[in-house]
């Protein structure tokens, strides 16, 4: 919100008016307090919309569940989590973040709220197998929720959704980004990969996800918790 406070001609004037522009300001930015039901609950940030990784020269571990961490770090994860013992990508979240209500269709938010995440992904086979793609990631409020998951519409700037090209060499990577959609007043401030790849509880993703964050504390799931669902 842009505002524009006159010179106060007395001391008692600039007092008051400074007072009322600090309680106007903190008005717009509060999730809690906005009267907009599909505004989000933080205000906008940028983030890097890709990152400069290098691939490892040796072979890549997998990422075991419940690793977490820093936006910018990578995981060695499925290219395909619908092939879990296929190849490895190496996918770097750079961060999420808050969209602005009414920028996208319905059909996309479907009566919720946006936020961008902006992910890396780099090849790690000499050949390609299996062709990258973020299916399996998510956006997250609490590090083990998955939110819904929608591909932003053609000639969006915000969010460039981004295909794996036919032949992508070894340590060559792609920038992408998909939206993930929330409820009203929730802060989706946190990336998982929650995909089930496997039945060994090692790679039990989503029983324990990848968590990408800005670093706050993630809290422990729980045996019992329910699993992501969408």
């Amino acid at each position: 919100m842009t505002m524009t406070v006159r010179a106060a001609t007395s001391r008692t004037a600039l007092v008051a008016t400074v007072l009322a522009v600090t309680a106007l300001a903190a008005a717009c930015t509060s999730g809690s307090g906005s009267s907009d039901p599909t505004a989000s609950a933080r205000p906008s940030t940028s983030v890097p919309v890709s990152a400069s990784v290098v691939a490892p020269t040796g072979p890549a571990q997998r990422t075991p569940a419940a690793t977490q961490l820093k936006y910018g770090e990578s995981a060695f994860l499925p290219a395909n989590a619908f092939r879990p013992n296929g190849q490895l990508a190496m996918f770097t979240v750079t961060g999420i973040e808050p969209g602005v209500s009414g920028e996208l269709p319905e059909s996309v938010t479907h009566g919720g709220v946006p936020f961008y995440v902006h992910v890396t992904v780099t090849q790690l086979g000499t050949r390609q197998l299996d062709v990258p793609s973020t299916v399996g990631l998510a956006g997250s409020a609490d590090g083990r929720t998955a939110t819904l998951t929608e591909t932003p519409p053609d000639g969006f700037d915000k969010c460039v959704a981004a295909t794996a090209p036919k032949e992508l060499g070894r340590g060559n990577s792609f920038a992408t980004c998909f939206v993930a959609v929330a409820d009203p007043d929730t802060d989706v401030s946190r990336v998982v990969y929650w995909a089930q790849t496997t039945t060994d509880p090692e790679f039990d993703y989503k029983a324990a996800p990848v968590v990408w964050s800005d670093g706050s504390a993630v809290p422990a799931a729980s045996p019992s918790a329910p699993a992501p669902t969408s």
